[in-house]
């Protein structure tokens, strides 16, 4: 298993309200599988979000950005924001000893 980074930017079309970070980071820290790294950016004046995590994938890099953007999806689904669109996401392999 090899782990790869995956960072995306979404764009919601509602106002994002003061406990919009606090949603995401539980999501993020709550669905299996994902380990997130450093802190959910959301800036309620543009709207965006953004995140960062990384996931063990067995294959190879095209599994992980399929995976991401399913992954990436769920977090904001699991914080109640359905209609928020994903608008940028990077994959990198990831260092399996970093603690970011």
């Amino acid at each position: 298993m090899s782990e790869y980074v995956i960072r995306f930017t979404a764009v919601n079309p509602d106002e994002l309200d003061v406990a919009a970070t606090g949603r995401l980071e539980g999501a993020a820290q709550a669905i299996p599988g994902m380990q997130p790294r450093g802190r959910v950016l959301v800036d309620p004046l543009t709207r965006r979000i953004e995140a960062e995590f990384a996931i063990d994938v067995g294959q190879a890099m095209a599994e992980a950005a399929r995976d991401g953007g399913r992954l990436a999806k769920e977090i904001l689904l699991a914080a109640r924001m359905p209609d928020a669109r994903l608008v940028e996401m990077s994959v990198r392999m990831g260092d399996s000893s970093s603690t970011d």
